[in-house]
């Protein structure tokens, strides 16, 4: 009997330290379940939020974790439905799957039974595919590398790297580690197939429904699409930008989750939308799959209920180790969008119509030095002739709206507009050829804040470093209680945030001295320059609120709120609204969606 009681009490005094150890263990790791290889699972809400920062210091071990295998996947996947041609009788399409699908197609039915459908070919093409390394939980491994005493990489006799030893991201928190302050991650390739189809002599102002895949492998489920009809026709479409998940957040703070969101509730606003609009940066380093089969699969029941139009961004060719050659090729391996002029640069430009409005998509990525572009530009010379030529002639087709959309912006409430060197190598000719084409509309991205300026006019850079000026045009109340403006000559350049959680605070609003101590390259701006900037833009503002801003012009990649807007058209009338999306998905709040801004521009007919 007393050694019955001496076993109860020891095992009552083990079950009461191992409880302990597993609560710390728990608030050390302060992160949510391990996600599955590949993919990454659901949210899981913290039970309370860290108040406190707590700086990363990992508990290395000197072997490492053992590498899953990348799991095979022929289940058609990362689907996007996109305009490529004549959005009122084609739609192109494009998809993965591990191994080569015996006979790929597109299913497109009017009915939505399939009984009707219509069968289009894919083409395949096989491509590589590189996948951060993980362990058998799906969490990704890391090496810490020693460094000297000014910080940099040391390396052994034989030029490999010093490593301190190994950890995974279960163990991930903290500001510096959002931001990006993350070991050594190795890469697994993998080859994988691409594939793009384009359904044709469809109908013009009709839904239809399509099944993606083979039907020897595997197809998908049922998705759809709308095609365009007359000009003048009523329309409506979204526009979101920079969802840019980070990979190293994956299990941390998914920010494929808050993309996914967002347009989920900028559909159901909206209502009916026609399409959507993303101005780039889909993920944060295209060079690792994960990001994009993150976002395309957290986004797929949004991305399988309409049409996507996809403008490419600087992080959409960007590769894991800064200083490699950019993958140019991946924007256009996951987007089935037209190749003007045969040219891949990180994406590509091109154009399309839609009830009679004009839409122009540039590619800002065309900034590498070559004989079209020897100042390295964002947009080299043969794109800018095409842009011209382009609008040319949609005006002589007899397009009444002109609507721009591109990646990086001209007009910002933050700092990239001004700053970025390629941009401003070519700020001046751009900024002259919409107003000379009259643009109507310049939709942008890259510096996730909110912005819209007044119509303005261009003036060249010996007058003002801006190259733009407020256009004295009339305004009206409509029925509707939306401010108009009246035939206006000049453009409205928009960005609407982020779609992510990456933010850039509202910089020209804080002062000069600011300013300079968080972008010194802008040291050359004066209070009356900001001041001047500032009185170019009709609404803008940063909706989060964080410490980070005293200091840096950019937040942890932490934000709850994201933006979308819905652009209706009709005839003569094009009506703007900004929403603002809030609440942490990651605590399990609700989300709430609220107008935050509304106008519209009317074109009396000539």
């Amino acid at each position: 009997m007393a050694f019955k009681q001496f076993l109860d009490k020891r095992f009552l005094a083990i079950s009461m330290i191992t409880l302990i150890i597993l609560i710390l263990i728990t608030s050390a790791l302060a992160s949510p379940i391990a996600q599955a290889s590949g993919g990454g699972g659901p949210i899981a809400p913290d039970s309370e939020p860290e108040t406190e920062e707590q700086e990363f210091n990992p508990v290395l071990t000197d072997a490492k974790p053992e590498v899953a295998e990348i799991e095979v996947n022929n289940m058609p996947n990362r689907i996007i439905t996109t305009f490529n041609g004549d959005t009122t009788t084609e739609m192109a399409f494009n998809w993965y799957t591990t191994e080569l699908a015996e006979n790929p197609m597109v299913w497109v039915s009017e009915s939505g039974n399939f009984d009707d459908a219509m069968a289009f070919e894919a083409e395949a093409t096989e491509v590589t595919s590189s996948f951060g390394e993980r362990d058998q939980h799906g969490n990704y491994i890391f090496a810490e590398i020693a460094e000297d005493e000014e910080g940099e990489p040391m390396e052994d006799e034989n030029g490999e790297p010093i490593i301190n030893g190994y950890y995974t991201d279960a163990q991930a928190h903290g500001d510096d580690w959002m931001s990006g302050d993350y070991g050594h991650m190795e890469l697994i390739d993998v080859t994988e197939h691409s594939y793009k189809a384009k359904a044709t002599d469809l109908e013009p102002n009709k839904t239809y429904y399509y099944k993606v895949g083979s039907e020897a492998d595997y197809m998908s489920e049922v998705g759809q699409f709308k095609t365009s009809g007359e000009a003048g026709e009523a329309f409506k479409f979204i526009h979101y930008t920079d969802t840019q998940n980070a990979f190293w957040n994956e299990n941390v703070r998914n920010e494929a989750a808050f993309g996914a969101d967002t347009l989920e509730h900028a559909l159901a606003t909206a209502g009916d939308a026609d399409f959507v609009m993303h101005t780039g940066d889909v993920v944060e380093v295209a060079e690792v799959e994960d990001e994009w089969i993150d976002l395309y699969e957290r986004s797929r029941s949004s991305f399988m209920q309409t049409a996507m139009a996809v403008a490419p961004g600087n992080h959409d060719e960007y590769t894991l180790q800064y200083g490699d050659d950019p993958v140019v090729e991946k924007f256009n391996e996951h987007v089935n969008v037209p190749v003007t002029n045969e040219a891949i640069s990180g994406g590509s430009y091109y154009s399309y119509d839609y009830n009679g409005v004009h839409f122009v998509t540039l590619n800002t990525n065309d900034n590498k030095e070559s004989d079209d572009n020897p100042e390295g530009k964002a947009i080299g010379q043969e794109q800018m002739d095409w842009i011209r030529e382009d609008i040319e002639q949609a005006r002589e087709d007899g397009a009444e709206w002109i609507v721009l959309n591109y990646h990086k912006p001209l007009y910002s409430k933050s700092y990239h507009s001004l700053q970025d060197e390629d941009v401003q190598l070519v700020r001046e000719e751009l900024t002259a050829l919409i107003d000379e084409l009259d643009v109507d509309v310049a939709l942008q991205g890259h510096d996730h804040v909110i912005s819209r300026t007044h119509s303005l006019k261009h003036i060249p850079s010996e007058e003002n470093f801006s190259n733009g000026e407020v256009e004295d045009v009339s305004t009206f109340v409509g029925e509707n209680g939306i401010e108009y403006l009246d035939n206006p000559e000049g453009t409205t350049y928009i960005l609407p945030n982020t779609g992510g959680t990456k933010e850039y605070d509202n910089v020209f609003e804080k002062g000069v001295d600011h300013l300079h101590e968080v972008r010194p390259n802008l040291d050359w701006m004066t209070q009356e320059d900001m001041d001047y900037y500032n009185s170019l833009f009709a609404f803008g503002y940063q909706p989060q609120e964080t410490d980070a801003f005293e200091e840096s012009h950019s937040n942890n990649r932490d934000s709850s709120t994201q933006n979308f807007a819905v652009y209706e058209v009709v005839d003569n009338e094009m009506v703007v609204s900004m929403y603002q999306v809030s609440g942490d998905l990651h605590l399990g709040e609700e989300r709430t969606v609220e107008l935050i801004d509304e106008f519209g521009i009317y074109k009396s007919a000539e």
